[in-house]
C-alpha cells in the first residue's frame, strides 16, 4: 500500500506560463564634469543563466527637460570583457540639473529615465592610526592593519545618500641599488560596519549610507597585505560620493537580493528600477576626495 501511495503521489507538474516579451535594460551612473556612459542590453528570463545580450543598434538620446542635448555614440572597447556602451561626446553634466535619457531599439518599447547630480558634501576629516604589521599569508609577505576615521558634513535639514570608498595606494618598487618607484595602483579596502543603516555594496565595493548615522566619525579597522621586497604602501584615499536617491535604492536593493538566504518562505526582493517601460537605472552622483599619508 505504501509503495502504491508513493507511486501515485509523485508526478511532474508543467506550468503553462507565458513569458513576458523582452524589454530594454539600461544602466548608467553619471557624475559632474564627466561624459555620460550608458549600456543597453536585452532583459532575460530569471531562468536564463547566459551572459547579457548587449545591443549595438540602439538610439540613445539625452535631454534637459524637453530640450534635446545630444545623441550618444556607440563605443566598442577592444577588450572582450568590456561590453559596448553609448557615450556623450560634447556634453558633461552639471549638478542640480535633472536630465532625461531616452533609448530606442527596433523590436522594443521606447524607455525613459530621469535623474540628477546632487550637490557635493565635503569630507571634514580623514585620519589613520594604530598601524601594526604582522606576518602575511606567505613567508615573503607582510600584513598591515590600521584604523581609518572618516567624517563628513552631513546636512541635518535634508535627506542625503552617500557611497563611501577608501583606497590604499600601493607603489611597485624595483630593488636595484636605490629604490625605484615604477608604478602605483589603488586597492579598494574592505569596510565593515555593524550599523544596520550602513549597507555594504556588492557591485562596486564600499558602503552605502542614508544620512550620517551618528555625530562622531565613522571608524573602520582595515588591512592590506603586500610583498615588501617589491611593494610599498603610499597614501590613503577616501572618496565620498553624494548620490541621488535612485543610485542609493538601486545598489541597496541589489545588495539585499544578493544576500538573501534561500528558502520558500522568504519574500521576494525587487531591485529598484527607475527606467520607464524597461529595466535598470539612470542615476547621478557627485564626488569629493581626500588623502592622508600612512605613517610608520
Amino acid at each position: 500500500a505504501m509503495l502504491l501511495m508513493a507511486a501515485t503521489c509523485e508526478r511532474t507538474v508543467e506550468l503553462d506560463i507565458d513569458e513576458p516579451p523582452p524589454r530594454l535594460f539600461v544602466n548608467s551612473s553619471f557624475t559632474l564634469g564627466q561624459r555620460v556612459e550608458v549600456t543597453v542590453s536585452k532583459s532575460q528570463s530569471i531562468l536564463d543563466n547566459d551572459l547579457p545580450e548587449y545591443l549595438a543598434n540602439a538610439v540613445v538620446r539625452l535631454y534637459q527637460g524637453d530640450t534635446f542635448i545630444e545623441e550618444l555614440e556607440l563605443f566598442v572597447d577592444p577588450a572582450p570583457r568590456i561590453p559596448p556602451y553609448y557615450v556623450s561626446t560634447n556634453f558633461k553634466a552639471d549638478a542640480g540639473v535633472t536630465y532625461t535619457i531616452k533609448v530606442e531599439a527596433v523590436g522594443f518599447e521606447t524607455v525613459y529615465a530621469h535623474s540628477f547630480i546632487p550637490e557635493p558634501v565635503d569630507l571634514s576629516d580623514l585620519q589613520v592610526s594604530d598601524l601594526n604589521q604582522s606576518a602575511g599569508s606567505e613567508t615573503y609577505s607582510r600584513l598591515f592593519t590600521y584604523e581609518v576615521k572618516v567624517d563628513f558634513d552631513d546636512p541635518l535639514q535634508e535627506e542625503n545618500f552617500y557611497h563611501l570608498n577608501v583606497f590604499q595606494e600601493i607603489l611597485d618598487i624595483t630593488p636595484a641599488g636605490d629604490t625605484v618607484m615604477d608604478n602605483r595602483r589603488l586597492k579598494r579596502l574592505l569596510l565593515q560596519s555593524e550599523d544596520t543603516k550602513i549597507v555594504p555594496d556588492v557591485l562596486i565595493g564600499g558602503l552605502l549610507i542614508k544620512d550620517k548615522p551618528a555625530e562622531e566619525s565613522l571608524t573602520f579597522t582595515v588591512s592590506v597585505e603586500i610583498v615588501p621586497e617589491f611593494e610599498a604602501l603610499g597614501q590613503i584615499f577616501a572618496e565620498l560620493r553624494t548620490v541621488s536617491e535612485e543610485y542609493y535604492l538601486y545598489f541597496t536593493t541589489f545588495n539585499r537580493q544578493q544576500n538573501q538566504s534561500d528558502g520558500p518562505f522568504n519574500d521576494p526582493i525587487i531591485i529598484f528600477n527607475n527606467v520607464e517601460n524597461g529595466h535598470g537605472y539612470f542615476a547621478g552622483y557627485n564626488t569629493v576626495q581626500d588623502s592622508v599619508q600612512l605613517g610608520f
